[in-house]
C-alpha cells in the first residue's frame, strides 16, 4: 500500500497519513474510538472514493481537536500531538481502498509493535536495505543488549532503593520509606534512552516495555507501604517521550513514533483495564528525529570539475556482463552525480543515560 501511494506521493506524507491510519485501527479495538467506527467509515466510501479524503480528514480533526464527531456522532477524545495535527488524507483508488479495509478488518489491540519492522523491511528494495542497514532485529536478540545495558542497571538501582525503604520502614519510618520509593520512581521517569539508528524502534520499545514493568513493581512497593495517594499518571510516568531516536528513512521514522505510542497504550489497557488514559491521549515529544545520525552540514551541492560540469560516479549497485570474460563488473552508464556538503562536521545527540540499538554505520 505504502509502495502504490508513493508514485504519486512524497514518502513523507505517505508514512504520516498511514501511520493515522493504523493508529485508527488500534484506537477503535481498545476504545479509544467508538467500536467499528473506523471499519464503518471505510465500508461507507467504498462506492464513492471521492468521499474518502473529506470525511478521513475531518475525522482527524476532530480527532486532533477531541470534539463532538458529525460523523461518529459522538465526543471523541481529545488525541492531539504530532501525529493528526497534520488532518490530511490522501485520495485512494479502488485497489488502495481495499487494502486498507483489509487492514481495518483486522483485530489490532493485541498486535506486537515489533513486526512493523517486518513492514518496513518488505517496503524497502533490497538496495535500500543494504544502504541503511535496515534489517528487522528479533525481540530475543533485541533484549540481549537491552536487559544487560539498560534493565539490569536500573534494576541495581531499584533493589537499593527498596532494601533502604525496607530498612525504614521496619524501623517505624513509614514515611520516609515512601519518600525513598517515590524518589526512585521519580528518577526512573526521567531517564532518557536513546537509539541513533532507531528504524522502526524495536529497541526503544523494549526498552520502554522493560522499564513499565520496573514501574509496576515500584507501585506495588508503594502498596505494601500503604501509600493510597493517587500517583499523577498524567506528568509522572514512564512514557515514550524517554525514548529517544533518530533514523534517516521517513517511513521508519513514522513507524518507530508510532510504535512506542501503541506499546505505552497497550500497557495502559494491560495495566488499568478500560480506564482511559489522560488527555491528549498522544503527545508531540519529537523524541525521534528524522536525519542523519552521523553527519551534519549546512547545505548540499554536486561537485564540478574544472569546467564547471557535474562529477558523476558509478552507483555502486549496477553490474553488466563483459562481453570478453562473460564476468559481472560494474556498469559504467549507471552513474550518480558526486555530492559536497559544506561545513560537513559530526551530527550532534541529544543527551542520553544509556545509548542503545543496532547501527548500520557500527563499521
Amino acid at each position: 500500500l505504502a509502495k502504490s501511494f508513493e508514485q504519486s506521493h512524497e514518502p513523507k506524507e505517505v508514512a504520516a497519513f498511514l501511520s493515522r491510519c493504523l493508529f485508527c485501527m488500534f484506537a477503535e479495538d481498545v476504545g479509544l474510538l467508538p467500536a467499528q467506527s473506523f471499519k464503518h467509515l471505510l465500508d461507507s466510501v467504498k462506492d464513492d472514493s471521492g468521499a474518502f479524503v473529506p470525511m478521513l480528514s475531518l475525522l482527524f480533526e476532530d480527532m486532533n481537536q477531541g470534539r463532538f464527531s458529525g460523523l461518529l456522532k459522538k465526543k471523541l477524545l481529545c488525541f492531539n500531538g504530532g501525529l493528526f495535527s497534520d488532518a490530511r488524507a490522501l485520495p485512494v483508488n479502488g485497489t488502495q481502498l481495499g487494502l486498507l479495509r483489509s487492514a481495518s478488518a483486522c483485530q489490532w489491540r493485541h498486535v506486537e509493535p515489533a513486526i512493523f519492522g517486518t513492514l518496513l523491511e518488505r517496503a524497502l528494495t533490497p538496495g535500500e536495505r543494504h544502504k541503511l542497514g535496515a534489517h528487522y532485529t528479533p525481540r530475543a536478540y533485541v533484549e540481549r543488549l537491552v536487559l544487560p545495558t539498560v534493565v539490569e542497571p536500573l534494576r541495581d538501582d531499584w533493589k537499593a532503593a527498596q532494601a533502604a525503604a525496607i530498612t525504614e520502614a521496619k524501623r517505624g519510618e513509614i514515611d520516609k520509606a515512601r519518600a525513598t520509593v517515590r524518589a526512585f520512581h521519580h528518577e526512573l521517569c526521567a531517564v532518557k534512552v536513546l537509539d541513533p539508528a532507531c528504524g522502526s524502534g524495536n529497541f526503544l520499545y523494549v526498552a520502554l516495555e522493560h522499564l513499565k514493568r520496573l514501574e509496576g513493581e515500584v507501585f506495588d512497593t508503594l502498596s505494601q507501604l500503604g501509600d493510597t495517594l493517587p500517583l499523577d499518571l498524567a506528568s509522572e510516568t514512564v512514557d515514550p517521550h524517554q525514548f529517544l531516536g533518530i533514523e534517516l528513512n521517513v517511513r521508519a521514522a513514522s513507524i518507530a513514533e508510532l510504535v512506542l505510542w501503541i506499546g505505552y497504550l497497550q500497557w495502559h489497557f494491560r495495566t488499568r483495564g478500560d480506564a482511559l488514559p489522560h488527555e491528549p491521549v498522544l503527545r508531540n515529544s519529537k523524541n525521534i528525529e528524522h536525519r542523519d545520525a552521523v553527519l551534519a552540514y549546512d547545505s548540499e551541492e554536486f561537485a564540478k570539475d574544472e569546467n564547471g560540469k557535474v562529477k558523476f560516479v558509478w552507483n555502486r549497485r549496477t553490474m553488466k556482463t563483459d562481453p570478453a570474460t562473460g564476468r559481472e563488473v560494474p556498469d559504467d552508464q549507471a552513474v550518480v552525480p558526486v555530492k559536497v556538503y559544506t561545513n560537513a562536521r559530526p551530527a550532534p545527540w541529544p543527551q542520553a543515560d544509556f545509548i542503545v540499538g543496532n547501527p548500520p554505520f557500527l563499521g
